[in-house]
């Protein structure tokens, strides 16, 4: 009998590329367009690519992010378009990849993730939901989770507990679909997670295992020495801790039931065996602490890491280099580093894929949910609230460019959203109008 073929997976890059198209400058689109997605082999990365209408590219401020991606072959996106010079817009965006179409996902009325680090993707059956998290800071214990049903019309608001509560800023990382369950990684807290499906009242948390002998870490690019990834079909924890001069890299899996919230040690291995291998020393690499990037999917031995713009994997049982490339993806801004934020593990299982795409795939115009009127109601009372914002000046009346604080943002972008929703308004009754006039006019005798 033939061994099993093996399944195809590729490291999906976190980022996307982002180029101009036609449609894009300035022809009216459909609203599915086209997206794609240049697979490569590992090491290699398998990029996105979209036009500028669905996300602007990436620069010193903000960029797009590539939350989640499903075996289906659907992809979900956190876009974002410039606002002001200090301020962008926020959106998710469905992407399949098999089709090459892409859908749009309605706004909530909540502040949006900037970077997409707090929304993840779970599919059941022919439904795809995509859930964003909000634990609350101020030691209350209560979090706020907003669903979307993809082909539907309106997000759903859910009021959850968990413990033990945050009396500071949630720092997500990223969320994992695992086990019929999202779950939103913070590396310096722990794992919250529950199914966005199901009716529950409280979140299930899983604290990250301990080491004495941390390195000292960038508070921006956490997930350079510690990244919670799937392999093996197991939630798995690895860091690199010890002393700079003698790092060690650090696996743990998490046992089962994973709501006792027990680490299994699995594997430990001191950098400085690789870097005297052969294998490591013909790569040319510097004997450098490395940046974690990922896990091979099927095989927890295999641990890739990040120096520079190369990409290497080590098999931890061997302590040698068993795979290794120049890894190409778009940069993130400079003051973040390349980590296992930017890269996902793409699994490709078409047997996963439903046979009819969600509704919001077929859509040719514009349509209003039933909740149209409290929409415009809080429209109102946003615009109510509106200041115009001055600029700053100095003694000698030269203006100064002002960033806008958060308050300000979200002003700017209920304006935007407004002005928009007016526009489609006005555009409908006056097809109306005609309609309604062109009837009359043939009753005329």
């Amino acid at each position: 009998m033939p061994p099993p073929a093996q399944e195809r997976w590729a490291i999906l890059a976190g980022i996307p590329k982002v180029v101009a198209t036609e449609k894009a400058m300035g022809v009216r689109p459909p609203v599915s367009s086209s997206i794609s997605v240049a697979v490569a082999e590992p090491p290699y990365a398998s990029v996105l690519t979209v036009p500028t209408r669905v996300s602007s590219a990436a620069n010193n401020l903000w960029y797009p992010y590539v939350a989640a991606a499903d075996p289906s072959g659907m992809i979900l996106l956190s876009a974002t378009q410039p606002f002001t010079n200090f301020s962008c817009v926020v959106s998710y965006h469905l992407c399949d990849a098999p089709t090459g179409k892409v859908a749009a996902i309605p706004r909530h009325f909540q502040p949006m993730g900037l970077h997409g680090d707090n929304v993840g993707l779970l599919r059941r059956g022919r439904e795809f939901m995509v859930a964003e998290l909000r634990p609350a800071g101020h030691g209350s214990g209560r979090a706020t989770l907003l669903c979307f049903t993809a082909g539907k019309y309106d997000w759903v608001e859910k009021k959850l507990t968990y413990f033990p509560p945050l009396d500071r800023h949630y720092f997500g990382e990223g969320v994992i679909s695992h086990g019929g369950m999202l779950w939103w990684v913070d590396l310096s807290y722990g794992l919250l997670a529950c199914d966005p499906f199901a009716d529950a009242k409280e979140l299930l948390y899983v604290a990250l295992p301990s080491v004495l002998d941390e390195l000292p870490s960038d508070p921006v690019s956490r997930g350079m020495n510690r990244c919670v990834k799937v392999s093996g079909g197991r939630l798995r924890y690895v860091q690199i801790h010890g002393c700079p001069n003698a790092p060690v890299v650090t696996m743990w899996a998490l046992a089962d039931p994973p709501c006792a919230g027990d680490w299994v040690l699995e594997r430990s291995l001191p950098l400085a065996d690789v870097w005297a291998d052969q294998s490591y020393l013909d790569t040319t690499l510097p004997q450098s602490i490395p940046a974690l990037a990922l896990l091979h999917p099927t095989n927890p031995d295999n641990v890739y890491f990040f120096i520079s713009s190369c990409i290497f994997a080590v098999d931890m049982r061997m302590r040698k280099v068993v795979e290794f490339g120049d890894f190409w993806m778009p940069k993130p801004p400079p003051h973040l580093k390349r980590s296992s934020h930017f890269v996902h593990v793409w699994r490709n299982d078409p047997s996963c894929r439903p046979d009819i795409l969600p509704s919001c795939f077929s859509k040719d115009r514009f349509s209003v949910g039933p909740d149209v009127k409290k929409m415009i109601k809080r429209f109102a009372a946003a615009q109510s609230r509106l200041t115009a914002v001055k600029p700053d000046t100095h003694d000698k009346g030269i203006k100064l460019k002002r960033v806008r604080d958060h308050d300000d943002i979200l002003k700017e972008e209920l304006e935007a959203k407004r002005m928009k929703l007016e526009a489609v308004f006005a555009e409908v009754i006056e097809s109306r109008k005609k309609k309604l006039m062109g009837s009359v006019t043939m009753k005329v005798p």
